[in-house]
């Protein structure tokens, strides 16, 4: 598992999505050529449609470096 600290978790590289429960919540962020989507789905539905979703891409964020 990949905790930088209790609770935050950071996606390996390579990895495009993962799964993480919270509360009666499934929530799925997935990596896109673009950007990031997240979807949420009722925790055991998660092959029916998302119930809300977000998404923002790379170019909003200001790059450090």
């Amino acid at each position: 598992m990949n905790l930088a600290s209790e609770g935050e978790y950071t996606l390996p590289p390579g990895e495009e999505s993962c799964w993480i429960t919270v509360g009666l919540f499934a929530v799925y962020i997935r990596k896109t050529d673009e950007g990031i989507v997240v979807d949420l789905f009722e925790s055991g539905s998660e092959m029916d449609n998302a119930i809300a979703g977000t998404y923002a891409f790379d170019s909003e964020v200001a790059l450090v470096g």
